[in-house]
C-alpha cells in the first residue's frame, strides 16, 4: 500500500442555524495517497469546497480529526500549495515577481531567478515575465497561478475549480498541459486534490474521484487505472454510472421534503424549466423516461447546469429521477405543451402541493384582511433553518416562483408580499 499522507477520519463539519444545526460534511473519512490525484466531484453546496480547506488545514473540522502522515494537520503544517479559481494573483506585481513570492526564501537570489524562470518556461510562460495581470488573459493568468503553486515546493496541492472561470479551449488546453507535467513528473508535490463539478473534467485528470453527495457524504471513491491521456469519448459507460451516482442526491430531495418542512430550493427560474421539460418531451417521445447521461450529452450541460433545473422539476413533481433515469410525468409533460395561461395554474397548483413555504405564503396572506404581509415575517421563520446568505436566496427564489404562478406578489418599496385582487 502507498503511503497515506493525508487521512481525514470522522470529520464533520456544522453549523448553527437558529436552533437547527446544518451539516455541511457528515461523518466523512477519507485518505489521500503519495502520488495521489484525487477528484471531488459533485453539485455546488455539497461541501467540496469546505472539505478542500478542511483537507489542506486551512479550515478546522467541528468533529475528527485530520492527519498529515500520522500527525495532526493543524500541529504539522504541511507546505501546500493553493490554486484557486480567481486566479488571486498580486496585481501590482510583474508575472516572474508573483512566481518569486512562493519560491523557497533560503535559496539565494540567482537560484530562485533561475527556478522561477524555469517554471514560467514549463508553463508557456517565457517572454512575459514582466508583464503584469492586467496585461495578461485569463489563461495566461491562470498558468501563472499554477506556477506560482508549484513554484513552493508544495507537499501537496489543492485545486478549488481551476479551470471553471477560462472558456472551453482554454481550459482545456491548460487541463492538458498540466496532465502531461503531471505525467511527465515536473510537478514534485506529494499528491493532488482537486475539486470540479464536471464529470468530463473528473475524468480526464483524476487517478481517484471521489463523489460528493448532500451533506457532504461520500457516495463513491471511484479508482481511474486508465493511463493519460485519456480520451472521455471512451468512457461513456463510466459517465452514465457517475450521472446515475450523482442522481441519488436528486431522488433524496423527495424524500427529504416529507422530513424537513422548508427543503433548500435550487435558483431555477420557471422558463428555464419550461424550456427543459419542453425538450425533454422531444427526446422521450412515446417512453416515459430517458438516461440523464442521454440529456447531459445532448444537451452540452455540466453538473451544476443540469442537476439544479433537474432538482426543481423534481420538487415539483414534474419529473422522477430514479437510478440514473429522469421519468417524465404526465403533469410535467402538460406543463411543457400548455399555452402560458394554463402554465401558470398548473405550476401555482404544483408550487403548493409541494414546496411548503409557498403553501404558508398563500395561507396566511388568504387569512389576513388586507392580503398583505411583511416580508420580514417570512424571513424570521426561514433564520431557524437556513444561514443569513440562504435565507436571502431563498427569499428571492420563492417570490419569483410565486410571481410567476400569481399566487402572490411583491412590493418592494414597502417589503410586503401579497394577494392582488385578480388572484382568487
Amino acid at each position: 500500500m502507498p503511503d497515506v499522507l493525508i487521512s481525514a477520519q470522522n470529520i464533520s463539519k456544522k453549523f448553527r442555524i437558529g436552533r437547527s444545526e446544518i451539516y455541511v460534511i457528515s461523518s466523512l473519512n477519507l485518505d489521500i495517497f503519495y502520488d495521489d490525484f484525487v477528484v471531488i466531484l459533485g453539485q455546488s453546496g455539497v461541501g467540496k469546497s469546505t472539505l478542500l480547506r478542511i483537507l489542506g488545514g486551512i479550515e478546522k473540522p467541528s468533529e475528527g480529526m485530520v492527519f498529515y502522515k500520522g500527525k495532526d494537520i493543524n500541529i504539522v503544517k504541511p507546505k501546500i500549495g493553493f490554486i484557486f479559481q480567481n486566479f488571486s494573483l498580486l496585481p501590482w506585481f510583474t508575472v516572474l515577481q508573483n512566481v518569486l513570492l512562493a519560491v523557497n526564501s533560503s535559496l539565494d537570489e540567482q537560484q530562485r531567478l533561475k527556478k522561477a524562470l524555469y517554471i514560467l518556461d514549463m508553463l508557456g510562460l517565457d517572454g512575459f515575465e514582466n508583464a503584469f495581470p492586467s496585461e495578461l488573459s485569463g489563461g495566461m493568468k491562470q498558468r501563472v497561478g499554477i506556477a506560482r503553486a508549484i513554484a513552493s515546493d508544495p507537499e501537496i496541492i489543492f485545486m478549488d475549480e481551476p479551470f471553471s472561470n477560462l472558456d472551453i479551449l482554454t481550459a482545456e488546453a491548460l487541463r492538458r498541459d498540466f496532465i502531461d507535467m503531471v505525467s511527465a513528473k515536473k510537478i514534485s508535490s506529494g499528491a493532488i486534490v482537486m475539486v470540479t463539478h464536471s464529470i468530463e473534467e473528473a475524468l480526464a485528470m483524476g487517478k481517484r474521484i471521489v463523489i460528493l453527495g448532500k451533506g457532504g457524504r461520500i457516495i463513491e471513491d471511484i479508482k481511474m487505472p486508465i493511463p493519460y491521456p485519456r480520451n472521455i469519448k471512451n468512457m461513456q459507460e463510466m459517465v452514465d454510472k457517475i450521472h446515475t451516482l450523482l442522481s441519488q442526491s436528486i431522488e433524496e430531495v423527495v424524500v427529504g421534503k416529507k422530513k424537513t418542512r422548508y427543503i433548500r430550493l435550487p435558483d431555477v427560474s420557471p422558463n428555464s424549466m419550461i424550456g427543459f421539460l419542453d425538450i425533454l418531451c422531444d427526446m422521450v417521445l412515446e417512453q416515459d423516461k430517458i438516461n440523464i447521461f442521454e440529456v447531459s450529452q445532448k444537451l452540452l450541460l455540466d453538473v451544476d447546469d443540469l442537476y439544479p433545473v433537474l432538482e426543481a422539476c423534481q420538487i415539483l413533481g414534474f419529473i422522477d429521477v430514479k437510478e440514473g433515469d429522469i421519468f417524465l410525468m404526465d403533469i410535467g409533460r402538460d406543463f411543457a405543451k400548455s399555452d402560458p395561461v394554463k402554465q401558470k395554474e398548473i405550476f401555482a397548483r404544483a408550487l403548493i402541493e409541494n414546496v411548503y413555504l409557498a403553501k404558508e405564503i398563500y395561507t396566511v396572506l388568504k387569512m389576513k384582511k388586507e392580503k398583505r404581509m411583511k416580508i420580514d415575517f417570512f424571513i424570521d421563520i426561514m433564520k431557524e433553518h437556513f444561514s443569513k446568505s440562504e435565507v436571502s436566496r431563498q427569499i428571492n427564489i420563492i417570490l419569483m416562483w410565486g410571481r410567476f404562478a400569481e399566487i402572490f406578489e411583491y412590493d418592494e418599496k414597502s417589503a410586503e408580499v401579497y394577494i392582488s385582487e385578480t388572484v382568487s
